[in-house]
């Protein structure tokens, strides 16, 4: 079931064509990314899919609502954490989130509930002013909490921050998706990191949606290097044997495992070779984004 989708969209600003009849759509249970450099149409998305920004055409729906007719009912079922949210300065951790779950009809079971899973319990206290890059991402990630919502909609909330800090929001992006089981899109132009968590792509320039997609059904299409992880209950035997194989770029082995880098185009194949030689489980574990968007944006022209 598809939790949000576009159907040929058009926005424009006064000259800016924002949108150019953008369609994709993100099935249930995902971490999508919405990838694509700055200025191609990520952000008026986000915000035409809150019922922020009224599209000039097309069709768009969220959780089957329209957000532009429904937005109260699409509000109340979607958290979002913008690019740059302001938060006032002196007020402490607990009370902003009390004051935004109680407008969300919640109460104080639901701000230690959204601190829990978000790592700010040691800082209900302190002032929003005293806190770190990173504790003010997962501060706007809480609130994106508050209200049990079904969507998760992020805007760059990787921006500005450092690398480990990066990584924390990423790691615990990927735990708030498996803990709470919501459907999470990630709009960002920093496409290295995001492949540590996404399972599905939506690639957009210039207001224009490239493609989308899972990222097998991507890797497939589009023919770049893969990872995959094989579980065996006889790495050196499979490894031995797939090393012949010229298909294989490289072979990482592990005690019930092996990680083989495969050549372009090719990773379909030998995912069924390695079944046939006794595996156990296939998984597409890593891909390059940017090499896929090259991939992509190169295909398009």
């Amino acid at each position: 079931m598809r939790v949000l989708s576009f159907r040929n969209v058009y926005k424009r600003f006064k000259r800016i064509e924002a949108l150019r009849g953008a369609s994709f759509e993100i099935p249930r249970g995902s971490i999508a990314g919405l990838l694509g450099p700055n200025g191609a149409g990520k952000t008026t998305s986000i915000k035409i899919s809150l019922g922020l920004l009224r599209r000039d055409s097309g069709e768009v729906e969220v959780l089957g609502f329209d957000p532009w007719h429904d937005e109260i009912e699409v509000r109340s079922r979607v958290g979002v954490l913008h690019e740059r949210p302001i938060y006032p300065p002196n007020v402490r951790v607990s009370k902003l989130l009390l004051h935004l779950a109680r407008l969300k009809g919640g109460d104080q079971r639901d701000v230690k509930r959204v601190v829990n899973v978000t790592g700010l319990k040691e800082y209900l206290d302190t002032k929003i002013k005293v806190l770190s890059r990173g504790y003010l991402q997962r501060l706007g990630l809480a609130q994106t909490l508050l209200g049990d919502p079904e969507v998760l909609l992020l805007d760059e909330p990787t921006a500005n921050l450092d690398p480990i800090a990066r990584n924390e929001i990423l790691d615990l992006i990927r735990s708030l998706k498996e803990e709470l089981d919501v459907t999470v899109l990630i709009s960002t132009h920093i496409l290295p990191e995001l492949q540590r968590i996404c399972d599905y792509a939506i690639f957009i320039s210039m207001g224009t949606v490239l493609d989308y997609g899972s990222m097998e059904d991507l890797v497939s299409r589009h023919n770049v290097r893969a990872v995959l992880k094989i579980t065996t209950t006889k790495p050196r035997v499979l490894a031995s044997n797939l090393v012949l194989d010229e298909r294989v770029e490289s072979i990482e082995m592990h005690k019930s495992s092996l990680l083989v880098r495969t050549l372009p185009g090719y990773w379909r194949e030998l995912e069924n070779k390695a079944y046939e030689l006794g595996a156990e489980r296939v998984e597409l574990v890593k891909v390059s984004l940017y090499e896929l968007y090259q991939t992509v944006l190169k295909y398009a022209q």
